[in-house]
């Protein structure tokens, strides 16, 4: 594997797949009682869900570090060989989506780290006569609002990211001219 090959494209899957699944199991959490029991026989039971949640959340976190530190290395680059200004002075429209993609992803980043952080603290807490709380890592109620919000905004950075990728190519080769077979 060569440095000279973009790393954040492929460093955005596991993070965003983590904390989509953290996001959507304390969704579950909440409408899980009001949904069918037919429906919930085929679910795992509310602690095996509260406790993967917890741990997929953990893991984003962990799984977004090296994502960020790539993205944030290959948009240094973007921006040394090509600058954040058109010549008029404006902040170019490719500018604009990078930095938009970077502080949106920052800021679930930081929020699902303090979550994580809260629902840890609470669980340590938890400890019944015998050994761990079976629900210490369930979810409070503005925790699963904030995950409902930081899914759509995940969602919104993801995309953002697709837009610099697919529309104005970047992470494809580093600003490096592509050599066409047939030249």
């Amino acid at each position: 594997m060569s440095l000279d090959h973009p790393v954040h494209p492929a460093t955005v899957h596991f993070p965003i797949a983590f904390l989509s699944t953290a996001y959507g199991l304390d969704a579950l959490h909440v409408v899980r009682p009001y949904m069918p029991s037919t429906l919930t026989n085929y679910l795992p039971t509310v602690v095996e869900t509260t406790r993967i949640g917890y741990w997929a959340l953990g893991l984003g976190i962990l799984t977004a570090l090296p994502s960020a530190a790539s993205g944030v290395a290959q948009a240094m680059k973007m921006v040394q060989a090509q600058g954040l200004f058109d010549q008029s002075g404006k902040l170019k429209a490719k500018s604009k989506v990078l930095i938009a993609h970077a502080v949106i992803n920052d800021l679930v980043i930081a929020v699902s780290a303090w979550i994580w952080y809260k629902r840890r603290n609470a669980s340590s807490m938890e400890y019944i006569k015998d050994g761990l709380n079976p629900m210490a890592y369930e979810p409070q109620t503005w925790m699963v609002g904030a995950s409902i919000v930081l899914g759509a905004l995940l969602l919104f950075g993801a995309n953002l990211g697709g837009t610099l990728v697919y529309d104005y190519g970047m992470g494809l080769s580093m600003g490096k001219k592509v050599i066409k077979k047939n030249e």
